[in-house]
């Protein structure tokens, strides 16, 4: 009856919850990072001549000639980041030459440019260590049907003590000087995502029962209100505590009704919703930015209405989150599921507001 009284109190902080649309949209946009740019960036090496040089970027090199970047990564009145794996973490990556020389000139430059930060001469003294992770728009301009140069993938730096990431990759020698920018070489490959978080969370078998309540929450709202637009927005920048399937089944059987993602259409539509927004964070965060003590931390639902509760994030334990209504923190089971306009971690209880 508790469980009850908590999950039907959820609709209180409902009425209104469409209108966070307007935190959720325009988040991959260029948005212009507070680090100086100087023009030219005067003597030594440019990244080119790394390149060019350095017998362990021999698979970069190659990819870059074929992208055809080589002339602007050489040229010293150009600024460039370059999160740079070199051939040791291509292979790790399942990528060799062979491979690059075979692969369609698109789909290399993509793969190039998702690597490349451009006008901005980053060191990893620029890389804050606060949470969520930074976001910094790369030289991967988002395809048609957009049409504007200014809306592109970005990478996702992070910091914890000398220790660096980028997404949820290590730099394992981060801060390489040269002549128009800095390399950060990398321990694998970034692949840029292909698909949308709602796509993504819809193919994880695990995952039925967050499908099925998102399809409950937005039962009868207008279009572009719904989670599943917000979800399927590509510029949207979200992180999403994602339940599995055992944590609704554990809710489900608590509260008596069916084991079923249809039951969770028994459930009242604003508490459904409650949950669904309680579980979105308006920011990504990969799992080696995650707070490592008690951080209390908005999600879309507290984020919107002022009397609702923040979750509480502590990486120590058991790599966990909290509801403000669960007793227990949460375990995440799976990390860094990275989508176009996002990422998730899949957790083992269904997190509650009160």
């Amino acid at each position: 009856m508790i469980m009850k009284n908590k999950l039907n109190s959820i609709k209180n902080w409902l009425p209104v919850l469409s209108l966070v649309v307007i935190f959720a949209a325009s988040c991959n946009k260029d948005v212009p990072l507070a680090i100086p740019i100087n023009f030219p960036q005067g003597a030594g090496s440019s990244i080119g001549e790394v390149l060019n040089t350095n017998p362990s970027f021999s698979i970069l090199k190659a990819a870059v000639i074929k992208a055809g970047l080589l002339p602007a990564v050489s040229d010293k009145n150009n600024v460039f980041t370059v999160f740079a794996p070199d051939d040791a973490a291509f292979t790790r990556s399942g990528i060799s030459l062979g491979l690059i020389n075979a692969l369609p000139a698109a789909s290399v430059t993509s793969i190039v440019q998702y690597h490349i930060i451009p006008g901005r001469n980053i060191t990893s003294s620029a890389i804050p260590t606060s949470f969520p992770n930074v976001q910094m728009p790369t030289a991967f301009i988002f395809p048609s049907p957009n049409v504007s140069p200014f809306v592109r993938f970005s990478n996702f730096p992070s910091k914890r003590g000398s220790n660096v990431w980028v997404n949820n990759i290590p730099v394992v020698t981060p801060d390489v000087a040269t002549a128009n920018g800095t390399i950060h070489v990398t321990f694998a490959m970034l692949n840029p995502p292909g698909r949308v978080l709602l796509d993504t969370i819809a193919r994880d078998a695990d995952l039925s029962y967050l499908v099925a309540a998102i399809t409950a929450a937005d039962a009868g709202v207008p279009a572009g209100s719904k989670f599943s637009d917000f979800l399927a927005n590509p510029l949207a920048n979200f992180t999403v505590m994602a339940p599995t399937n055992q944590a609704f089944i554990n809710l489900l059987t608590f509260l008596r009704l069916p084991a079923s993602p249809s039951s969770l259409a028994l459930l009242p539509q604003a508490t459904v919703r409650g949950i669904v927004a309680y579980h979105l964070l308006l920011s990504r965060a990969f799992a080696a930015n995650l707070p490592t003590v008690a951080t209390q931390v908005p999600s879309l639902l507290s984020a919107s209405f002022s009397g609702a509760p923040t979750l509480t994030f502590n990486a120590s334990v058991g790599g966990g989150v909290k509801g403000a209504g669960n007793p227990t923190y949460s375990n995440i089971t799976a990390i860094d599921r990275h989508a176009i306009n996002g990422v998730f971690h899949k957790i083992d209880q269904v997190l509650l507001p009160q």
